[in-house]
């Protein structure tokens, strides 16, 4: 019998995007469609399966019938912080109803480590940065315990460290990720990166970025490394002609940290007419762009970009060390505005030792724009293992323990408060925020509708959208869009969603 690799995203859809509302977000599971294409890559004769949990698996029956029909070899399982108690689930499930090792990797088991297997107290196995050089291993036959970036379980409570595995250097030799492992049509009946429902392409196109932001987490040390315009525009027109998709969402840490090759992809995608749209729904920096980028970036067909802006303190700039020219970045903000796309500007508050006045700067450098973000990207900041900004919040006094819990948690639940920034005061800062610039403020929020219709947003897609960012029914364009003393006697559902 041929080997069979299993790989499982666990993704828990309620904890993402809420419970109380029937439109899901779920977006293609690109990390585990590339590792299917790499372990086939090394072994043609290998067969592979793909589950997304919330999507194909959501009770504990199904999930188990799917593993036992298939008869795994092995089986992989990817996720992140927020799903790990879909990831108790998952190699729980798993290993009652098949004697395949059960091996956890993506960005849940590079920040935790060790401390996985106190979280998860099934799992013998897992996996730390990036996957290609522990699935070639796997798949080739070589013992788990001998494979570099691989964690095993001890006998008593100790964990075997995995030596540092070599990391795949050049990308463009790396197979396109397999899409014959998921169902298009299904996927694109769900809402996306975008919150569009479209037959979708995710495009990652480099690894690695050189900037130090200490509230990010990066899965890897290594350089960065870029895939050649040539490989990003042949993997746009492959699947444009092969899988009829027009919709793609890059979603690179940074895609713009080389200006010549990004502007090479947008003048191959003009050249080539091939009619895609462009997603920047992660990964552009606003202070490496100028108005020639802008131009080629929209007539490539750009029609959403997403900013981050994070802090308009300057102290808090420096303390999480991403300075920039706010008044450069203003004018770009306003020059991609103007072309009439989607445009989204991240924010974030609750840094360590930062105050209410300090985060209120950020809110007054929203005011300034000619428009604020699109959608509402204000966040409370989150801690994550490997982040210097956990060692930066608890020389400041905070809660080790209690930060790092956060990362446990969805962005839509309520802020914790600080000590130098109160719950209260978070509070009513976040309230301000929407009525201000976000899901309260009509006329806002009319200017977004009008803008994601313009693009080609359907009516649909716009109510199913904003039915997930307010967690409540949205049932027509005019609940949007009417005027506040029209919607006044809705206004506190509005706030406090």
């Amino acid at each position: 019998m041929n080997k069979r690799l299993l790989l499982i995203e666990a993704n828990d859809n309620a904890r993402w995007v809420g419970a109380r509302v029937g439109p899901k977000v779920h977006v293609l599971p690109i990390a585990l469609m590339g590792l299917g294409a790499y372990a086939k890559s090394v072994e043609p004769n290998l067969e592979v399966s793909l589950i997304e949990t919330s999507l194909d698996a959501p009770d504990d029956e199904t999930l188990g019938q799917l593993i036992r029909d298939f008869e795994p070899t092995w089986i992989g399982v990817r996720s992140i912080s927020l799903f790990i108690e879909e990831v108790r689930r998952v190699v729980e499930i798993a290993r009652a109803v098949s004697d395949a090792p059960v091996i956890l990797g993506g960005p849940i088991s590079t920040a935790l480590r060790d401390a996985i297997f106190s979280e998860v107290p099934g799992l013998l196995y897992a996996a730390v940065e990036e996957g290609e050089p522990v699935i070639a291993e796997l798949v080739r036959g070589r013992k788990l315990e001998q494979i570099p970036g691989i964690l095993v379980r001890g006998k008593s409570t100790l964990v075997k460290t995995a030596p540092k595995a070599a990391l795949p250097r050049d990308l463009d030799p790396l197979p396109i990720p397999d899409y014959s492992l998921v169902d298009l049509s299904r996927y694109a009946a769900q809402l996306s990166y975008a919150y569009n429902q479209r037959r979708q392409g995710v495009l990652v196109t480099s690894r690695g970025c050189p900037f130090s932001c200490t509230y990010c987490f990066q899965i890897s040390d290594s350089p960065v490394r870029l895939q050649s315009a040539e490989r990003v525009v042949a993997d746009i027109e492959r699947l444009h002609v092969e899988h009829q998709v027009s919709d793609f969402y890059v979603v690179d840490d940074v895609f713009n940290l080389n200006r010549k090759r990004a502007m090479q992809v947008f003048a191959q995608l003009i050249a080539r007419n091939l009619s895609v749209r462009l997603y920047f729904v992660n990964g552009l920096r606003v202070d490496l762009i100028d108005e020639a980028f802008v131009d080629a970036m929209v007539n490539a067909g750009t029609v959403w970009v997403t900013y981050a802006i994070e802090s308009a303190c300057p102290r808090i700039q420096e303390l999480i060390r991403k300075p920039l020219d706010l008044t450069a970045a203003r004018r770009m903000i306003g020059y991609t505005q103007k072309q009439g796309i989607v445009v989204n500007v991240n924010t974030m508050f609750g840094f360590p030792t930062e105050t209410r006045e300090e985060a209120n700067m950020t809110l007054d450098y929203l005011g300034s724009l000619d428009h604020p973000s699109l959608l509402p990207y204000h966040f409370n900041l989150r801690g994550y293992p490997g982040c210097e900004i956990v060692e930066q919040a608890d020389q400041a006094g905070w809660s080790k323990e209690r930060f790092l819990a956060t990362g446990f948690s969805s962005y839509g639940e309520l802020p914790a408060g600080s000590p130098t920034f109160s719950r209260r005061d978070m509070m009513e800062h976040l309230v301000t925020f929407h009525e201000t610039y976000g899901l309260a403020n009509r006329k806002h929020t009319a200017f977004a509708v009008a803008t994601l219709l313009r693009i080609g947003y359907s009516e649909r897609e716009i109510l199913d959208m904003y039915t997930v960012l307010n967690n409540r029914p949205v049932l027509a364009l005019s609940d949007l869009t009417a005027d506040d003393q029209t919607k006044a006697a809705q206004a506190d559902k509005i706030r406090w969603a």
